[in-house]
């Protein structure tokens, strides 16, 4: 059995915040060689382990002077956490300066975790109620290009083959090593209906599925691919389709700021295309999908942005439902009215059935 799930030998009054801090590491050890965590969590913990138990205790914590490590667990009651994290926040960090709100919050996070294994072993009664962290909003950065028209900007500064690489992100919506990592035969431009091959490696979905290519792609692709064939140098289909680019996002930022637009980086041209995409269509089922994440939270929380914020609009899109319905009736020829009330909920009800 390992150390973290053992029963105590000694008296939980006993048992210090180090010992408690130690055996959550032994625990998230653990759970990293079974591949449930990652070795970055444990660095992470190590880091706060190692910082919680060299801080002292101070006389409004209520606690006796020392090191923190030292102090019993049973000693952590909510007040005594209330003062403790205010101290981190105010005066925790380096030459007296106070912490951030979000780096108190994952030092919080792990002594949290450390004390709930203690309860699993015995050594506490109950975990004590932490206080809660009021933590700003997220603000994503909003560092896009507004329209095509500066999207043009952009190609028309950078060499061709630096260009069809823009256009290849933007117009795929993919991350920059899934981008390069296009081949010819990942698209068809033979087809009536063009297409190509989306993946995203990031979240485990190296399969790709296949959506139909935009139009200015299939313009940039065709003429990319008409100048290759002429200078002797036709395409396979194991041929990247545009150049690397391992600089990108040390001069791409550069080229744009020159322009007077926003420094954009490799990942922006992929929200530039999702901004665009979102703009039109809204947070759709196939956003998600063309994305790669597995559910809506990711598409909520960075590209609302983009959303029509105007609650005219909405109106407007109920009207023209109404009126559509209203207009296709009348094409009929005079068709059966729509059923009363009463009807429709006879009817749901039978299909409830």
């Amino acid at each position: 059995m390992p150390p973290y799930a053992q029963q105590p030998t000694s008296q939980p009054a006993t048992i210090s915040l180090a010992l408690a801090l130690d055996h959550l590491l032994e625990h998230t050890a653990r759970r990293v060689r079974d591949g449930v965590r990652s070795r970055h969590t444990l660095a992470m913990q190590t880091s706060h382990v190692r910082w919680m138990t060299e801080q002292l205790a101070w006389p409004e914590t209520g606690l006796p002077d020392g090191r923190l490590g030292d102090v019993p667990i049973a000693a952590l009651s909510p007040p005594v956490l209330v003062a403790l994290i205010e101290h981190w926040r105010t005066e925790g960090g380096l030459e007296g300066r106070g912490l951030a709100v979000q780096t108190v919050a994952k030092r919080a996070s792990t002594l949290r975790r450390a004390l709930r294994l203690a309860v699993g072993r015995g050594e506490l009664e109950r975990p004590p109620q932490f206080p809660e962290l009021a933590l700003p909003p997220i603000r994503p950065r909003a560092r896009i290009l507004k329209d095509a028209a500066e999207l043009r900007l952009v190609m028309e500064a950078l060499p061709l083959r630096r260009a069809e690489r823009v256009a290849l992100q933007i117009w795929s919506c993919q991350r920059n090593g899934d981008t390069e990592r296009m081949c010819w035969s990942d698209v068809d431009l033979q087809s009536a209906t063009k297409t190509m091959l989306i993946r995203s490696t990031k979240t485990r979905k190296p399969w790709g599925f296949r959506v139909r290519c935009p139009s200015p792609l299939v313009s940039v692709l065709s003429a990319r691919r008409q100048r290759l064939v002429s200078t002797g140098r036709a395409p396979v289909a194991s041929d990247p389709l545009v150049e690397p680019w391992p600089g990108i996002s040390k001069t791409l930022p550069l080229v744009c700021v020159r322009l007077g637009l926003p420094p954009l980086s490799a990942m922006d041209l992929r929200h530039t295309g999702f901004s665009w995409m979102i703009r039109r269509r809204g947070i759709t089922e196939a956003a998600r999908q063309w994305g790669g994440w597995s559910d809506f939270q990711m598409l909520c929380l960075y590209y609302a942005h983009a959303l029509p914020a105007g609650l005219e609009e909405c109106t407007a899109e109920l009207e023209s439902m109404a009126a559509n319905d209203n207009g296709r009736a009348d094409d009929d020829g005079g068709g059966p009215p729509p059923a009363p009330a009463a009807a429709r909920a006879s009817n749901d009800n039978g299909r409830g059935r």
